[in-house]
C-alpha cells in the first residue's frame, strides 16, 4: 500500500523526491484533492491531487499504524519504516530504491525524476502544452525548464508524422 501510493503520486503529481519525503499527515488535504510541499529554495506550494492518487494514499494510511507503528499525529511524516521497532520517515535513498524496485522490470529502470518527467510530458500532451499549468503543478520558476516537456512531446508529433508518411509512401509501392 506504501510503495503503490508512492508511485501514485509521483506518477499522478510530478512532485520530486525530497517534496515526498518531507510530507507530513497535516499537508494531505483530501477535501480540497491537494497536497502541501516545501518546494526548491524552502518555498511552501499547493499541488492537485487527484482522486485516484488520494485513494491511494488512504488505503495506505488505514494500515500504517499497524504495519510501522506510525502515529497519526498531524506532525508525523506520511511515509515511514519501522526500524528496530519504530517508524521512521523514509529517506530520499530509500524512496528511490523502492521506485527502482518497481521499475527494474522495465528496459531500463526509472528514478523518481523519471516518474516527474513522465508526469509532465503526460500533463503537456493532455493540456496542449499549457506552460503556465505545468510550471504550477511542477513548481518551476521557470518557463525554459516547462517548455522541455512541450519539445517532448513535440519530437513525438514528429516521430507521429514519419510514421504516417513511411506508411503512405509502402501504399504507393
Amino acid at each position: 500500500e506504501r510503495d503503490y501510493a508512492i508511485l501514485s503520486l509521483f506518477l499522478n503529481t510530478g512532485i520530486r523526491v525530497n517534496e515526498l519525503s518531507s510530507l507530513r499527515i497535516k499537508d494531505l488535504d483530501f477535501s480540497g484533492c491537494e497536497i502541501s510541499v516545501i518546494r526548491k529554495g524552502g518555498k511552501k506550494d499547493t499541488v492537485s491531487v487527484p482522486p485516484s492518487s488520494l485513494s491511494d494514499i488512504e488505503c495506505y494510511l488505514k494500515v500504517r499504524k499497524e504495519k510501522y507503528g506510525a502515529s497519526d499525529s498531524d506532525n508525523e511524516f506520511v511515509f515511514v519504516k519501522r526500524l528496530k521497532g519504530r517508524s521512521e520517515p523514509l529517506t530520499n535513498r530509500a524512496i528511490e530504491n523502492i521506485v527502482y524496485k518497481y521499475t527494474k522490470s522495465f528496459d531500463k529502470r526509472m528514478s523518481p525524476h523519471k516518474l516527474r518527467h513522465t508526469y509532465a510530458t503526460n500533463l503537456a500532451e493532455q493540456t496542449g502544452g499549457d506552460i503556465p499549468l505545468i510550471m504550477n503543478q511542477l513548481g518551476h520558476t521557470n518557463s525554459d525548464i516547462s517548455l522541455l516537456y512541450i519539445n517532448t512531446s513535440r519530437e513525438k508529433q514528429r516521430q507521429a508524422a514519419e510514421r504516417l508518411d513511411d506508411r503512405r509512401n509502402k501504399k504507393r509501392q
